[in-house]
């Protein structure tokens, strides 16, 4: 019994550190006074890639969107990846004004990673080392998404402004669809674009959301030779492998991309597999130096990390943790023989920790959603949207606990998308 005691006291104490990490970050948040760059003349130069695998139907959205940038047009590039397409993906997105790079086009390009990661590295080194630093910055943009019409200048701002961060990330919005989970996932952004884009963008640590975002190509693109973020999430491997090395990635609120949600279960299931298996594989890479830093040099990034990387271990923690309580104070209580002890803490530390999960557990659920929700929809709608994300969340949680299972599965999955503008 000492190891099932070991495993899940390490698993409890792995959440409350979790917890405790985004209840700090989210007393930040109310607190407001937020960092915001103020308008910088435009001077910084962006290669945008957009990858696609047949995306025929919506490529036309954010190549319109990007021709029509409020920003010097000598000081961007649009380039479309049209990655083993088979339809007309190509034409049209150069119809519309930008630049295309096919499979076809550069065969004796070295494949590397998996997924879109591979498709953006095959672009860059397509154009090659000389020609990709040219620009500051490389920009990923994806084919369903609507482009602000500020977003390259507010780019630039921050760019300017913080002296050329690492990373920055755009406000991350999603398009309406149907459904519990299209309507929780638009609920997911709204509150983690204030609750924890914007306070953690002032440690420096804020996240990348796989679209909507700028790399810078001297700090990082060339350190590791292109886009080579080999799991099935690059975008929190490149967060966490930024942050890992000392440097800072930057959130924008007042700028935008729009990106096409999960409206069905059974697409939602796939994608949101294929980004919880993601999660797992970067789990495998930073959990080491997470563990060994929270240790040695504690501090709020790398606590960061360590949260971000125990992210897809929530639902198990909770079964062991909630189980544990129920089983402890339910059966426990009526039966002493069926007594356990699956913590090494005293009990009045398992009573607090009980406690302020609750508390926690309602501030993340409940508070910061009415706090931005209510001054907009009102108390009955709100009530209605916090019920739809929490039975998104226990679908989301039965993802992770699948994808926990068949972790090793690295297979990329396409979403189809629909022309529908936001």
């Amino acid at each position: 019994m000492v190891w099932v005691k070991l495993v899940s006291t390490s698993l409890i104490t792995l959440i409350m550190i979790y917890m405790i990490y985004y209840s700090l970050v989210s007393i930040k948040a109310y607190r407001g006074n937020f960092k915001i760059a103020p308008h910088h003349k435009a001077r910084t130069k962006f290669l945008v890639l957009i990858p696609a695998v047949n995306e025929e139907a919506v490529i036309n959205i954010p190549v319109d969107d990007l021709k029509n940038q409020k920003y010097p047009k000598n000081l961007f590039d649009v380039y479309v990846i049209a990655d083993h397409c088979t339809d007309k993906t190509a034409m049209i997105a150069k119809k519309h004004g930008a630049k295309v790079i096919t499979t076809e086009m550069g065969l004796n390009v070295k494949r590397h990673g998996v997924g879109k990661s591979n498709t953006l590295d095959y672009g860059l080194h397509y154009l090659g080392l000389n020609e990709w630093n040219k620009y500051k910055y490389v920009v990923v943009i994806d084919s369903d998404n609507n482009v602000a019409s500020n977003f390259l200048q507010r780019l630039n701002d921050y760019a300017v402004e913080f002296s050329e961060p690492e990373a920055i990330q755009v406000h991350l919005d999603s398009k309406q669809g149907h459904g519990f989970i299209n309507k929780g996932l638009n609920l997911s952004f709204i509150r983690s674009n204030y609750f924890q884009q914007l306070p953690e963008s002032d440690l420096g640590c804020a996240s990348l959301l796989g679209t909507g975002f700028a790399t810078s190509t001297k700090k990082v693109i060339n350190q590791v030779g292109g886009f080579r973020f080999h799991t099935l999430t690059e975008d929190a491997y490149e967060e966490m492998y930024i942050i890992s090395h000392g440097g800072n990635v930057k959130f924008i609120p007042d700028t935008y991309v729009v990106n096409e949600n999960y409206s069905k279960i059974k697409q939602a299931a796939k994608g949101m597999t294929r980004w919880s298996r993601g999660c797992a594989q970067c789990c495998l890479y930073f959990f080491n130096y997470a563990i060994t830093h929270c240790l040695v040099k504690p501090s709020f990034k790398n606590f960061h990390i360590l949260c971000r990387i125990s992210t897809l271990s929530k639902m198990t923690q909770l079964i062991i943790i909630w189980g544990f309580w129920i089983w402890h104070y339910i059966f426990g209580s009526a039966f002493s023989n069926l007594r356990v002890d699956w913590l090494i803490y005293p009990m009045w530390i398992q009573h607090f920790m009980l406690l302020l999960s609750i508390v926690m557990t309602l501030n993340i659920v409940v508070f910061e959603n009415f706090y931005l929700l209510y001054p907009i929809y009102g108390c009955k709608r709100t009530i209605y949207l916090i019920l739809n994300a929490y039975v998104f969340q226990l679908f989301y949680n039965m993802i992770n606990l699948w994808a926990i299972i068949t972790f090793w599965k690295n297979k990329w999955v396409v979403s189809t998308h629909s022309q529908n503008k936001s």
